[in-house]
Order: C-alpha cells, then structure tokens, then sequence
C-alpha cells in the first residue's frame, strides 16, 4: 500500500515540476542546444506528462532532426512511456480499478469489447490519435490484456502519427502549402478511421 502512494507521490511531484517550468522546457527542446540523447531523455519524460501536448515535441524533434528521425524518436520514447505506465498501473492498481470500470455498465460494455478484441482494439484506437495517450495506457492495463499485445498494437498504432507530426514540424517552416495538404490528409485519414472505428465496436457489441 505504501509503495503504491509513494509512485502516486512521485508521478505528482514529476507533473508539477513539468507544468511549472512546460515554457522553458519547450523553448530548450525548440532549440535544440543539448545533444540528442538529453532531448530523447525529455521527450520520454513529457511523454508521462499530460501537460505539454505530445504533437508540439514531435513537431519540434521534427524540425530538428528532420522527419524521419524526430518521428522515430518521438515514436520511442512514447512507445518506453507508454511500457513504463502501463507496467505501474498494472502491478499497483489493477484489481481495485479493474472493480471499478465493472460498476459503470458503459465502461463495463468497453471493457468487455477490448478485452475480446485486445489488438484491434488498441491498435485502432493508436492510429485515431484523438484520445490522451495516458488515458489508453491506464486504461489498458486496468483490463486482461495481455503485455505483449498491448506493446505491439501500441508500437505498430503509434506509428502514423509520429511520422506526420514529425513531418508536419519540418515543412511548416519550409513549404507551408505541403505542411497543410500533409494536415489535410491526415484529417481525412482520421476520420475515415473514426468511422471504421464506430461501425465496428457497434457489430462488436451488438
């Protein structure tokens, strides 16, 4: 139990610390001044943090490394976040949040449908983007889903995204004609994967 308040503990004292100092962070990301390896050891730590939007620190790894690179950095170090919450949740919290999600007979529909479908489920839900990152790991690990397809649908949904973003922060300053055709498409890409999204959880639980 008490280990359990200390992770809760540090996790806070970790998010204020972002939140209080998000600018200065993001100014130094932008520029750039640190080596590589500083700037990755910040991406992941953003990562955790809820309070910096993620697609900011791709456009900028983007813009500093060029596309390919800023998206497979940003892509790691989400990926490593994405494997460190869901390993904390899943050791100090399943079985109390597991109960809870059963007393709401929404989230308890939800539950039920990713639990049959683990890979579909949380690859797709990866590749929509809409929902905070955070919020699909905990989630995931309150549920009997299996680490290595939560890891592999998470690494392979992932992947979309950080490669637009990423691309998206190197054009914006180049050729903002591409970046917003780039943007454009994507949008249609996601919303014609809300709509698959929405047609097959209505079959799943009918």
């Amino acid at each position: 139990m008490m280990r359990r308040w200390w992770v809760v503990l540090a996790y806070a004292m970790l998010v204020a610390g972002v939140f209080v100092w998000r600018h200065d962070i993001l100014d130094w990301l932008e520029r750039g001044d640190a080596p590589i390896g500083w700037l990755f050891v910040v991406a992941i730590v953003l990562a955790f943090v809820p309070v910096v939007p993620y697609k900011v620190v791709i456009g900028s790894l983007g813009i500093l490394y060029g596309p390919l690179t800023g998206a497979a950095l940003s892509w790691l170090a989400t990926t490593i976040a994405s494997v460190v919450i869901f390993g904390l949740v899943r050791y100090f919290g399943q079985r109390q949040g597991r109960a809870y999600l059963s007393r709401n007979r929404h989230t308890e529909r939800l539950s039920q449908l990713m639990e049959r479908k683990p890979f579909m489920s949380i690859a797709l839900v990866r590749l929509l983007a809409v929902f905070p990152s955070l919020l699909v790991n905990v989630y995931a690990a309150l549920l009997s889903i299996r680490f290595t397809t939560f890891i592999t649908a998470t690494a392979i949904g992932k992947i979309p995204a950080m490669l637009t973003f990423a691309f998206l922060g190197h054009e914006l300053l180049r050729d903002w004609r591409t970046a917003l055709v780039t943007a454009l498409i994507y949008v249609l890409f996601i919303a014609s994967l809300l709509i698959v999204y929405r047609r097959w959880e209505r079959r799943q639980a009918s």
